[in-house]
């Protein structure tokens, strides 16, 4: 038995251990390129996010300068109801009379003309020797030329200018239980003439009613033979129909 020789076989197994190794290296890689690629599309959507978040914000504190047409006939109201105001704190024996103004500048015209003819004559009359009588009475005519061309510009400017003039009249008044005050409008486009006129033919007078309520807008209620412009939130909250601003329109508006 001791002379037995025990026999084995060695394999070599390197290629296989070395072929898995690659393998696995390989794996390893691939799910380091996968969670690469994971990390930049997260960075990526981050990005995005934040910039939309950025131009929401730009546009949320960006100031809006669309402006509705119920808040331009809001503003309107409210700068007619500070003319109002404005009327009330000036007293009626201050107000000018436009036709008198223009009476006083063309009386005073009316004498300077007659003062120009005055000194024409005398100057005409003047002995041409005495030189410096001449000069005194030429100076004093040039002067008073220049005063009544001065007058003449003051009279144009007034004819000019005032035009386009708008009376209020307001009057308080109750709408079922609710404390409004009517306003009524009276143009004046020509205001040498003593009636409410327009150039363009429109009725001259119209008449609108305000609400001592935030909540509330001001109601158009138009001229004699319009219908008022009365929205259903003011019908909703105020508990009336159209007919109730009607009724108000003939009471308040004072269009005789």
């Amino acid at each position: 038995m001791s002379d037995d020789q025990i026999q084995y076989d060695v394999h070599d197994y390197s290629p296989v251990n070395k072929y898995i190794e690659d393998q696995a290296r390989l794996k390893r890689s691939a799910s380091t390129w996968r969670y690469a690629k994971a990390t930049a599309l997260i960075l990526v959507a981050i990005g995005i996010l934040a910039v939309l978040l950025a131009w929401a914000y730009y546009l949320y504190k960006k100031p809006h300068r669309l402006v509705s047409l119920s808040d331009i006939e809001e503003k309107v109201l409210a700068n007619e109801e500070r003319i109002i105001n404005n009327e009330r704190k000036i007293p009626k024996d201050e107000e000018i009379n436009t036709s008198t103004g223009e009476n006083i500048l063309r009386s005073e015209i009316n004498k300077k003309d007659q003062k120009i003819l005055e000194l024409e004559k005398k100057l005409q009359n003047t002995d041409q020797q005495d030189t410096n009588q001449m000069q005194n009475l030429k100076d004093e005519l040039e002067e008073l030329k220049n005063e009544k061309i001065k007058l003449l510009n003051k009279l144009n400017e007034k004819q000019q200018v005032i035009t386009n003039v708008i009376h209020f009249q307001s009057v308080n008044a109750e709408l079922k239980g609710v404390s409004v005050k009517v306003t009524t409008r009276l143009h004046y486009d020509d205001p040498t003439n003593l009636k409410p006129n327009r150039s363009d033919g429109s009725d001259p007078i119209t008449c609108y009613v305000l609400f001592n309520r935030d909540d509330l807008k001001a109601v158009e209620l138009g001229s004699k033979n319009e219908k008022p412009n009365v929205s259903g939130y003011h019908l909703k909250t105020l508990n009336v129909s159209e007919n109730d601003f009607i009724k108000l329109k003939n009471n308040k508006c004072q269009f005789n």
